[in-house]
């Protein structure tokens, strides 16, 4: 029995010594966008609506109805709406609620990085996205390259003319103006001429040199307005915090400011909408509360009261299966079933480039150095060198532009990288 008491003791010193280890760590931090109003992880929205609660002089709220759902309320007083996603799809019925509110005199702010064929189509534009990574957002961060500039190029009677700047992973999707319907430019994004000529060149809705892509800008529409922003991870609660980034979303939030505004969580992934602990609503209630702590107290003393070592049935072990191969199988026809070809090229590049830093030493990532880099491939491999220069600056489009793939092209992109690989172990 005395045995058994030091037992216990030394087990309930270990939870309080791991707790409190626990406790003192520091945070680790989820790069992955959820635009939720509970989540406090950069990419979420806990601090962002908490600013905007206390910040617009109209009120700020959130709500988790439909654009058809909302257009259906009867109200007298105008407002504004605003939706923040990684990707927006409407259905007609959305885009016809949409433009009836616009026009009756409210105010829609839509803010996300990929819209919708239907909705391009309506308001006369074309969007450009590319992929976004955390690992590339990881790397820009921690080395010394320079972010991207911002222009603010709109409201130049009640903001003067300023530059923000943020990282390329959070300002990689732009807006062209396909269509003669009146608007306003915000905020773009200076590009080299050879980057617009490539836009030009790919898209076959722009038959002439755009200007530069915008990153936020307005369709007047009835007596209301249409306002498309591109950069959502900005409207988050790192985006509050980056730099001088607070004032770039408030001048964009400034088209609404004499409106009370609604965020619409409607459109957001389902997994998302909820962020905080079940916990949370029993503890709310005393009964609810007293039962949780009666449970967990009865949990110690079983704990307690079984800590005394028992016999146990000696397990028998089977020799563990090999499901490599249905995992491959399982793996294959997903993406067989998606057809996310870009994707596919995408991670086989991953491998491709580690497997070329590690053999012979090249890193194809470095833009820099692609000579000495095509050079070095050549030599371990026997390929001409300009085949080498084609296939790698070929596949950097898929990687980092979001390009989009046929299966014949996947296929013979992922057999050249394959070939290099063979040649060079």
């Amino acid at each position: 029995m005395k045995g058994s008491r030091w037992f216990v003791l030394g087990i309930v010193a270990f939870l309080l010594l791991m707790f409190a280890i626990e406790y003192r760590l520091p945070k680790q931090f989820v790069w992955k966008p959820t635009f939720g109003h509970y989540d406090e992880q950069p990419f979420g929205c806990a601090l962002f609506d908490s600013l905007l609660a206390v910040s617009l002089p109209s009120g700020y709220s959130l709500s988790k109805k439909t654009l058809y759902q909302l257009e259906q309320e009867d109200t007298a007083v105008h407002r504004g709406f605003l939706i923040i996603a990684q990707g927006l799809e409407f259905s007609e019925l959305d885009i016809h609620a949409l433009l009836k509110m616009a026009d009756r005199g409210d105010k829609i702010m839509l803010v996300s990085n990929m819209f919708d064929d239907l909705l391009q189509d309506t308001l006369g534009f074309y969007n450009f996205s590319s992929y976004f990574s955390p690992a590339i957002l990881k790397k820009y961060a921690t080395s010394l390259f320079k972010k991207d500039s911002i222009y603010w190029v709109g409201d130049s009677a009640v903001y003067a003319q300023d530059i923000y700047y943020a990282y390329p992973s959070l300002c990689n999707s732009y807006f062209f103006i396909t269509d003669s319907l009146p608007m306003y430019r915000l905020a773009e994004k200076r590009l080299p001429i050879e980057e617009l000529r490539m836009f030009v060149a790919e898209q076959d809705t722009l038959s002439d040199m755009p200007s530069y892509p915008l990153l936020a800008w307005s369709c007047p529409w009835g007596k209301g307005e249409i306002v498309l922003v591109s950069t959502p991870l900005l409207f988050t609660n790192y985006g509050i915090l980056d730099g001088n980034n607070v004032n770039y979303l408030f001048r964009i939030l400034s088209r609404m400011r004499e409106l009370p505004v609604i965020r619409t969580e409607a459109y957001m992934q389902e997994t998302v909408q909820e962020q905080h602990s079940p916990f949370r609503y029993l503890l709310a209630h005393k009964p609810l509360r007293w039962a949780l702590y009666l449970t967990m107290i009865t949990i110690v003393l079983f704990m307690v009261f079984t800590a005394k070592r028992k016999q146990r049935a000696i397990p028998i072990i089977h020799e563990p299966e090999n499901g490599t191969l249905e995992f491959t199988k399982l793996i294959g026809t997903l993406y067989y079933q998606q057809k996310d070809h870009a994707d596919l090229v995408r991670k086989k590049f991953l491998y491709f480039s580690e497997t070329l830093r590690r053999e012979i030493q090249v890193d194809i990532e470095v833009v820099a150095d692609d000579d000495r880099s095509f050079n070095r491939i050549s030599q371990k491999t026997g390929m001409n060198v300009a085949a080498v220069r084609k296939l790698i600056l070929e596949l950097r489009p898929v990687v980092y532009g979001g390009r989009r793939l046929m299966e014949e092209d996947m296929k013979r992109l992922i057999d050249k990288m394959n070939e290099i690989i063979s040649c060079c172990k």
